[in-house]
């Protein structure tokens, strides 16, 4: 299965623009958020393997091209922003439910996994608070 690239950009309108060709590898199930107070980036997934590849999406909307994942590769995750300018993605799917954190420094680095508190679940959702 082909997995695809395509993004899309969305104005402060909220308004989604055309198909664009994305950067990096295919993949599905993976988490995505911002971090750095102005950009963003989408992590982990499956492309017929679980990964922890992550892509950086700068401040005009341009994605990145793949960085080596730190971290177990999973899938079905949850990520959100937190303390204004960082990130956190936490627990998914690596064939059986988990409960592993990963970090997101201000400037987009990825921390090496730290176990997670509370159940080993998957398909979740986050959203941030402030």
């Amino acid at each position: 299965m082909a997995y695809s690239t395509r993004t899309n950009l969305v104005s402060n309108a909220g308004v989604v623009a055309s198909d664009v060709t994305g950067v990096g590898s295919g993949r599905m199930a993976l988490a995505a958020c911002s971090f750095g107070e102005d950009k963003g980036i989408f992590g982990f997934g499956t492309t017929g393997s679980y990964v922890s590849t992550t892509n950086l999406v700068s401040n005009a909307g341009v994605l990145s091209s793949d960085v080596t994942g730190v971290g177990t590769g999973r899938r079905a995750l949850a990520a959100t922003q937190y303390d204004g300018d960082k990130a956190i993605f936490g627990y998914g799917d690596t064939g059986s439910n988990v409960s592993i954190t990963n970090l997101v420094s201000n400037a987009g680095v990825v921390t090496t996994d730290v176990t997670g508190v509370g159940t080993a679940r998957a398909y979740l959702a986050a959203c941030s608070f402030n």
